[in-house]
């Protein structure tokens, strides 16, 4: 694809043909590519740097890490582990897809990033994909695919202040699962409207006794008064109102301050945002893959979709519960299905189906 310094897209080839393209960069997509890889098949990773993978987080519930691992270090191991196998990478965005007789052709348009991530590893992400080699899309790169892998994650709806990048993952989180241990003793927020934020608030009891919640809007809470109840009962204040500012330094929130009257400032060292991701399922709708209710792409327990050769891994399928781990188990997964649907007849058990 380059001579290895990221020169100029004249020396892309008009069509990139490969055994299995993979789509996004992050866990889920990297693992995918490394399993392939070893499995000797050309895989080319397309990705536009706008994924979770960017972001400021540790991530302290991967086995073998006891001290934690940052997400964008995972990323860039992976990129240095799937390129030692032979994978590449292309820097851009899937603009159009379609079925091409039993293949997948894809035209991708270049990218400079979607704004996702810290400016840091941004950064360290670019200077890696410079010496792997990953070069830039130019305005419609084909690409065509005996096999398609997704792994597109999703958009989070962060709320928007001075500072944010540097606080998502540092003190401004999502997850629970991943992230609640760490507010043991700690003063922490919750913000958010519904059932899910209610029992966020109550879960983190388990971690903390010093805990908010706030509506997060100016309608309020659309939970039942008895619901409100049980947090006033388990000690946590709840205040019906938007916030309106998140003071921070470093990456670090100090407060919460509310929308009311008196403008109500809360000191918080971690806030908790509990809102629905938006899969980007783009790619998935335009190849007629079949989606659920709330847009998450939907696979079987080998990851498979209901389109042949095409699988599906990550944030952005319906079975995926948003943790690092299962993303890398779901990336090998999908490898694996994908290999397989690869095979020679020869090679497959007669009357095998997809695997």
């Amino acid at each position: 694809m380059t001579d290895g310094n990221g020169a100029g897209e004249s020396r892309l080839p008009a069509l990139i043909e490969v055994d299995c393209a993979v789509v996004g960069g992050g866990p889920a997509g990297l693992s995918a590519a490394v399993n392939l890889a070893r499995m000797r098949r050309s895989v080319v990773v397309i990705d536009d740097r706008d994924g979770r993978s960017l972001w400021g987080q540790v991530n302290r519930n991967y086995l073998g890490f006891p001290d934690g691992i940052p997400a964008a270090e995972i990323r860039l191991q992976g990129r240095r582990q799937a390129a030692r196998y032979g994978a590449r990478f292309l820097l851009g965005r899937v603009a159009a897809a379609e079925r091409d007789g039993s293949s997948f052709l894809l035209i991708v348009e270049g990218s400079a990033g979607g704004g996702a991530g810290t400016g840091a590893n941004v950064a360290r992400d670019e200077d890696l994909g410079r010496s792997l080699g990953e070069i830039q899309a130019g305005a419609s790169q084909r690409v065509m695919a005996r096999s398609l892998i997704l792994a597109t994650g999703v958009r989070d709806p962060f709320p928007e202040f001075p500072g944010r990048d540097e606080c998502v993952g540092r003190s401004l989180f999502w997850c629970i699962n991943c992230d609640g241990y760490e507010a043991i003793g700690r003063s922490v927020a919750v913000v958010g409207h519904d059932e899910e934020a209610v029992e966020t608030a109550l879960d983190l009891l388990d971690f903390t006794d010093q805990i908010t919640i706030a509506a997060g809007r100016p309608e309020g809470f659309s939970v039942p008064e008895s619901r409100l109840a049980d947090l006033a009962a388990n000690g946590i204040a709840a205040h019906p109102w938007p916030v309106v500012s998140y003071p921070n330094e470093n990456g670090q929130i100090q407060a919460i301050v509310l929308g009311d009257p008196g403008q109500t400032r809360t000191p918080v060292e971690m806030v908790f945002t509990v809102h629905r991701p938006t899969a980007r399922n783009e790619l998935a709708r335009a190849l007629g893959v079949e989606l659920n209710g709330l847009g998450q792409i939907v696979v079987g327990t080998e990851q498979h979709t209901n389109v042949p050769g095409l699988y599906a891994a990550g944030d952005a399928t319906s079975i995926h519960d948003h943790q690092v781990s299962a993303a890398v188990h779901e990336g090998n997964q999908a490898a694996c299905a994908a290999n397989y649907y690869l095979y020679r007849p020869v090679q497959k058990a007669p009357n095998q189906g997809e695997c």
